[in-house]
């Protein structure tokens, strides 16, 4: 990630929680940039959605994030996972509505190769990647939000790292528990 000073983005956050209406417009021209590098990945890693450009998908996001009561994250590792979760939420509801127009066609298969694949053969699909990322929530907590943070947020290990307060060799180790999880999961519900 780039890394702009974090004293710019954290009061921006406070502000936009504080009911500041024009700092959820500088927060975002400062940071689009990023998002819609995130936003380049999670099309890419659905393999194109022709009918969703990354320009959409920013702007899709940013609408759904305004929306909401305020913006989630106190610093911009949180905020950053939060785009993560808006962004996927942004693709999983696109596909949603094009398997609908189909009326139950095939589903999307998606390459998961950014985030050293999740799935196995590097290849799945978002619908059975989203429920098991929904049992692991239930399951444990804190492997779900490192999924979140490392592959929906775009973040590295040592800014995970940092955020979470642990070293570098705990997020290793927890990176491969939960991806064998997640493995696990989706190979039970597929």
């Amino acid at each position: 990630m780039q890394t702009e000073p974090v004293d710019e983005i954290t009061p921006l956050l406070h502000a936009i929680r504080a009911g500041d209406q024009s700092a959820a417009a500088r927060l975002y021209a400062l940071l689009y940039p990023e998002i819609k590098r995130l936003a380049h990945s999670r099309l890419y890693a659905v393999g194109g959605v022709t009918s969703l450009n990354t320009t959409g998908l920013v702007h899709e996001g940013f609408l759904r994030m305004v929306e909401r009561t305020g913006m989630a994250g106190e610093s911009r590792a949180q905020f950053f996972a939060y785009v993560g979760k808006v962004l996927r939420s942004v693709v999983l509801d696109h596909l949603r509505a094009n398997q609908a127009e189909k009326r139950g066609g095939d589903l999307v298969q998606v390459t998961l190769s950014q985030a050293e694949s999740i799935a196995v053969d590097g290849r799945d699909n978002w619908f059975l990647l989203d429920s098991a990322l929904e049992q692991l929530r239930a399951l444990d907590l804190g492997l779900y939000e490192l999924v979140e943070l490392r592959y929906f947020a775009g973040l590295t290990v040592a800014d995970i790292a940092k955020l979470l307060g642990v070293s570098t060799r705990t997020v290793d180790r927890d990176w491969v528990k939960a991806k064998a999880w997640l493995e696990s999961l989706i190979e039970s519900t597929a």
